[in-house]
């Protein structure tokens, strides 16, 4: 059976669901990122230390975990899975609130990682069972707009929330103790998605589409070797695309991470204000880019343009850097918000794109675990690596606080241009697998 034996409508709910859970698990691991201020002045630690509180202790667990869950994606049913990570995830959000030292918030920010790891694997998996090859890129731009949505909706509702908060006085907690503005604030952003995880079953789960499967010849050895057989295959397009992906994803996590900082420290503005335009600019221009990415790659692949979401992702790469590189280093506040929007609007268009591609070339038995070997990739390094550096460069390099508008151009310069080198590398490798596809479907 395939994606059609179910309504439009139904499909378009599933995506919903998974785009508002995938919306949550944004929020979560974004607020961090806009209490940097209060929680380095609460428990005392560094540029570097609250980086890893962003990047490696949630990325670490979520890595290590994603291929497992992958693995369980291809044999059990995903909407389960889905459902068990989101009401773990946001436990330890909410857990997150009950810290009080750095020890414990980095362990909190672990289990995050632990429940958001189901999610993707498993979401992508479904999402292609449920919509045919043409319009895919759409629905997968769609859930991959949830950043974006996450991340806006976090700087819009967090930023005010926030500076509520911290105008109140600690408030004590019996059996807890004092419970500061940050600490309330992962309360608050911890429970609706306890709600949302019985809401996952209405989603149902698709009969798997295993047409696909041809390609590496299904019925002869065992699972895994499918597995490896098909990465043999593709290692020179899976290569490419995962370098070029990755080196555009550092730059974007690196940005979501310091950039209501960068306007704080640089341009004096007020965490609250700073956050409202950023979350609006966030919510417009990624939810606008992320549709208008995957309409437009739609629309160019039924005009007979396969190659098309890679084609995108190309022309985005090399459009972006020079906004990317100008944005951090104009004088005027105004100016560099300005220059911010087109950035968010064109950046918002490659992650979606990026799952799209490889679920046009992925057979069905190992789709999940691909998946999740190439999110691995880039969330290992480039969640990890893209916050790190430039808590890195301010601390030890420009040894200034005050240096970050410095670290982001200079990590846009270097970032763009290697990603959109690897993906035009890629760009024959992902064309010979899409001609190869079609022939063994005929």
């Amino acid at each position: 059976m395939k994606a059609q034996s179910f309504s439009t409508s139904y499909c378009w709910f599933v995506v919903i669901v998974l785009t508002i859970a995938s919306t949550l698990s944004y929020i979560d691991r974004q607020i961090l990122a806009l209490m940097v201020g209060p929680v380095k002045r609460d428990i005392g630690i560094s540029d570097t230390q609250i980086s890893l509180l962003i990047g490696l202790a949630f990325t670490f667990v979520y890595s290590v975990l994603m291929v497992p869950m992958g693995w369980l994606a291809d044999k059990r049913s995903r909407r389960v899975i889905i459902g068990f990570g989101i009401f773990s995830w946001s436990g330890f959000t909410a857990v997150s609130g009950l810290a009080k030292d750095y020890t414990q918030l980095f362990l909190a920010r672990m289990g995050v990682g632990v429940g958001e790891a189901t999610l993707a694997p498993a979401a992508y998996s479904l999402l292609a069972d449920y919509f045919p090859r043409d319009r895919l890129p759409l629905a997968i731009s769609v859930f991959s707009a949830a950043p974006f949505i996450g991340v806006g909706l976090a700087n819009i509702l967090g930023g005010p929330l926030i500076g509520w908060l911290e105008q109140m006085p600690p408030v004590d907690v019996p059996l807890i103790g004092a419970v500061r503005s940050w600490q309330m604030t992962f309360f608050a952003v911890g429970f609706p998605g306890l709600f949302l995880a019985f809401v996952m079953r209405a989603v149902k789960e698709p009969p798997r589409v295993v047409d696909v499967a041809q390609i590496v010849s299904p019925g002869t050895g065992d699972d895994s070797g499918q597995l490896l057989r098909f990465l043999r295959l593709r290692r020179k397009f899976l290569t490419f695309h995962f370098l070029g992906f990755l080196f555009l994803a550092m730059q974007g996590y690196a940005l979501f991470a310091w950039v209501v900082e960068f306007f704080i420290r640089q341009h004096d503005m007020p965490r609250g204000q700073i956050g409202v335009i950023y979350g609006i600019i966030t919510l417009v221009a990624g939810l606008g880019g992320s549709m208008t990415g995957g309409s437009l790659a739609v629309w160019m692949m039924r005009r007979g343009s396969l190659d098309a979401p890679l084609v995108l992702v190309i022309r985005c790469a090399l459009a972006i850097a020079p906004l990317a590189i100008a944005m951090p280093l104009v004088p005027d506040a105004w100016l560099a918000i300005l220059l911010l929007a087109p950035v968010t609007f064109i950046m918002s268009w490659p992650p979606g794109l990026s799952v799209a591609i490889l679920q046009a070339v992925l057979p069905n038995e190992i789709r999940a675990r691909t998946t999740a070997l190439y999110l691995l990739a880039v969330t290992m390094v480039a969640v990890t690596l893209g916050p790190l550096v430039v808590g890195f460069l301010n601390d030890y390099i420009f040894v200034n606080e005050k240096a970050i508008g410095k670290t982001l151009s200079i990590m846009a310069a270097i970032n763009y241009p290697l990603g959109a080198m690897c993906l035009f590398l890629c760009l024959r490798h992902f064309r010979r697998a899409l001609v190869e596809l079609d022939k063994d479907n005929k």
